[in-house]
C-alpha cells in the first residue's frame, strides 16, 4: 500500500512540477548508469579471475571417485595443492564415467560438468577434496568401472577476501 501511495505522489509531482520531472529523470539516469557500471565491472572481474591461474598450477593427488551406493551419485575425494600466487576459489571440472570390457574398449555411460570441486585454496597450500557429483540416470557400469576428468576452468583472486 505504501508503494502505491508513493507512486501516486510521484505521478502528481511529475505532472505538477517541472523541476521534479528533471530531478526524477536525472535520478533514474544515474541509477541506470550505476547498474550498467556495476554489471560491466562484475563481468570484467569475472573474466580476469578466469585467467589468473592455469589448471596445470593445481596439483591433484589421491583423487578417488566411487559410488555412494544410492542413485547415480559418486563421491570425489583427494587433495589439491595450489602452486600459484593467487587464491583459488572455484574449480570447474568435466567428469566421465566409463564402462570398459576385457579388451580395454570403453564406453562413456556418464558425463557431468561440476562447479567448485574443491574449497578455497590459498597460494602454496593444500586442501582436501570431499564432494558429491551427481550423474544423470542410466549411469550403470556393467563391466569394469573407470573414470577420467578434465579441469575446464579455474577462478582465482588476489587476496583472501578478493
Amino acid at each position: 500500500m505504501a508503494w502505491f501511495l508513493a507512486g501516486i505522489a510521484c505521478i502528481f509531482l511529475v505532472i505538477k512540477y517541472r523541476r521534479f520531472r528533471h530531478f526524477l529523470l536525472a535520478t533514474l539516469g544515474l541509477a541506470v548508469l550505476g547498474i550498467v557500471a556495476y554489471v560491466v565491472q562484475n563481468k570484467h572481474s569475472e573474466e580476469v579471475s578466469r585467467h589468473m591461474v592455469n589448471a596445470d598450477q593445481l596439483q591433484f593427488t589421491d583423487l578417488r571417485l566411487g559410488s555412494e551406493g544410492y542413485g547415480t551419485s559418486y563421491k570425489l575425494s583427494g587433495r589439491v595443492k595450489n602452486n600459484s600466487p593467487f587464491y583459488v576459489f572455484e574449480v570447474k571440472a568435466k567428469f566421465q564415467i566409463l564402462d570398459c570390457d576385457d579388451s580395454s574398449h570403453c564406453d562413456v555411460v556418464g558425463e557431468e560438468e561440476e562447479w567448485n570441486i574443491c574449497p578455497l585454496v590459498p597460494p602454496g597450500q593444500v586442501r582436501d577434496i570431499d564432494t558429491t557429483i551427481y550423474f544423470g540416470s542410466g549411469t550403470h557400469v556393467r563391466g569394469q568401472f573407470q573414470w577420467n576428468y578434465t579441469i575446464t576452468e579455474v577462478r582465482a583472486r588476489q587476496g583472501a577476501q578478493g
